[in-house]
């Protein structure tokens, strides 16, 4: 149901977007607009990885967390961070038929 909730979400959040794009109320219509597009293409990719996400090891998100605040800190640090994390991510520790030799 989660899945679910989070495409409906993404549609609602571009629908959104597109409403102000067609009809930019005055004021902070801009960023209003800008979020909604960024939040449901976040929402999207989201929906399509959310078996994955479940999948991800439990450390990971610790490290996501680590670099989100490092990142926010200082953000010449993400062009460290992201490549920090696809490695991280690729050289995880694999459990399974080799570890029992």
């Amino acid at each position: 149901m989660r899945r679910h909730l989070i495409g409906v979400l993404a549609v609602l959040l571009w629908l959104g977007a597109a409403w102000f794009w067609l009809w930019p109320p005055e004021g902070i219509a801009a960023t209003l607009e800008s979020a909604c597009w960024r939040m449901g293409a976040l929402a999207a990719v989201v929906w399509i990885a959310y078996d994955d996400i479940h999948r991800m090891p439990r450390w990971l998100w610790g490290v996501f967390l680590l670099v989100l605040v490092a990142v926010a800190l200082r953000p010449k640090l993400a062009l460290l961070a992201i490549p920090l994390i696809v490695a991280l991510a690729i050289l995880r520790p694999r459990w399974g038929a080799r570890s029992k030799k």
